[in-house]
């Protein structure tokens, strides 16, 4: 393990442009592709659901094993750096391949669905754990973490209110007369191609500092031990598990909100739209206070925030437009804010496994945070496929009114609930910045570092 280093803006920002394209591509992924499948390619919705979460089950066992291969990476470049330069290619043809329709019977639909969407989210995780796992190799310091972390946190929501914004547009611009599929095909390549080019930047601007003192490589075995035995990461992926949701649901649920309940389906992008400079707000600030109050508390914070904007969404109802707005603006205010932190926390636990275990595995650790990403969507994307199906939701006809509340509650509640279940973990993470400071002093003894101030 190295001294700390202060980070430039120049690198931060690098860092934090590496996550823009990624995040424009999985925008479109996560919000539209349910709504792809039900109401484009023709599946059912409770068939749609169930294969975005069936693809999960082999990420259980992929995500892991690519942060095992990341771990495992020994090149003149570093450990994660080669990924973001060679895998993102890969995202141009399955993300397009994803949005395509072809003339299949349901079982050939269905077979099309699943191996195009496991494709695409292999190459996903092939990408996204070794790029996160180099925030945990860019610093040392938690504090600057934050910082760090910050950067593509705030680059992602850039990125969503991009696509919030440009991707009804393009698929409209994009669309051919009696090929629906073709806007969002083109649509998909557009978003893939500015994720390469984004990967590229990241590898060529950020730099790996902090490298395990042994050489010692995880097995598949270890998987387990490597979790389990770390007690802060668990409760952050608890609590992680439910911000994914919360976020994932408001955003998925604002299509048919925009097209059923207020009856403009374009309505979609001023809705999302008018989010984004309050979830900027919202993680701009994630850095100030966390320094000042400290991750838990500021974690919780914004926890609050998100759930009483929910519940306030809810009781205003969707007749009341101006208000919902209001609502719905106070609530993106701690809308991604908790993943910042939760970003920032599972960094430091790394130290904490490698103090306690002897081993530094970056990459097995933050494929957790890539495997929970997609799992929630697909969660999330199941939980809503069924309600709908409960509800007796038709596509591409008028809803009755049961549905039409279906819907509103299912936007309010599912934020709201997941919100009061995320506080929970984060009220138990034991990992104080005292104690990480600590833990990063005993490991530096160990290595033989001498001591040394970090400074910003």
């Amino acid at each position: 393990m190295k001294q700390h280093t202060p980070i430039s803006k120049k690198e931060k920002l690098a860092y934090g442009f590496g996550n823009f394209g990624q995040n424009m591509l999985y925008s479109l992924m996560a919000n539209f592709l349910l709504f792809f499948y039900t109401d484009i390619f023709g599946i059912l919705p409770a068939v749609a659901g169930t294969i975005l979460l069936l693809a999960r089950l082999w990420d259980a066992i992929n995500d892991p094993l690519m942060g095992m291969f990341a771990d495992r990476t020994r090149t003149r470049w570093g450990k994660f750096r080669p990924y973001l330069l060679f895998t993102p290619i890969l995202f141009v043809p399955f993300a397009v391949a994803s949005f395509s329709a072809p003339a299949l019977s349901m079982t050939g639909k269905i077979a099309w669905a699943s191996i195009t969407y496991i494709a695409f989210g292999m190459i996903y995780t092939a990408s996204d754990v070794p790029f996160w796992a180099l925030s945990s190799a860019i610093t040392d310091d938690t504090n600057e973490r934050n910082s760090v972390v910050a950067y593509p946190r705030f680059s992602a929501t850039i990125a969503i209110a991009v696509a919030t914004l440009a991707t009804q547009p393009l698929i409209f611009l994009f669309s051919r007369e009696g090929k629906p599929a073709s806007g969002y095909q083109m649509t998909a390549l557009v978003y893939s191609l500015l994720t390469v080019a984004c990967f590229i930047v990241t590898f060529l601007f950020v730099k790996e500092r902090v490298q395990p003192v042994k050489d010692e490589k995880s097995r598949f075995r270890d998987i387990f031990t490597i979790f389990g035995s770390n007690k802060p990461l668990m409760l952050v992926i608890i609590s992680g598990f439910f911000t994914g949701i919360g976020q994932t649901a408001k955003l998925s649920m604002l299509i048919y909100y925009a097209k059923y309940n207020l009856g403009n389906e374009m309505l979609y992008t001023l809705f999302a739209g008018i989010n984004i400079p309050f979830i900027l707000i919202g993680i701009s600030t994630v850095p100030y206070f966390s320094r000042r109050y400290g991750k838990k508390a500021t974690c919780i914070g914004y926890y609050s925030i998100y759930a009483l904007g929910s519940l306030g969404f809810f009781f205003v109802g969707w007749e009341n437009f101006p208000l919902l707005l209001v609502f719905n603006c106070i609530s993106s205010l701690g809308m991604a804010s908790p993943q910042v932190i939760q970003t920032a926390m599972i960094a430091d636990t790394i130290e904490y496994g490698e103090l306690t275990s002897g081993k530094r595995t970056e990459g097995t650790i933050f494929s957790s945070q890539t495997f929970l990403a997609k799992l929630t969507a697909a969660v999330t994307s199941v939980m809503i496929a069924a309600s709908l199906g409960a509800l007796g939701y038709l596509p591409n006809v008028e809803q009755p009114l049961v549905v039409l509340k279906g819907i509103h509650g299912l936007t309010a509640f599912i934020p709201f609930f997941s919100s009061i279940l995320g506080i929970i973990p984060i009220a138990l993470y034991p990992l104080t910045e005292k104690r990480h400071a600590e833990i990063v002093q005993q490991l530096h003894e160990r290595a033989g570092i001498p001591s040394q101030e970090s400074s910003d």
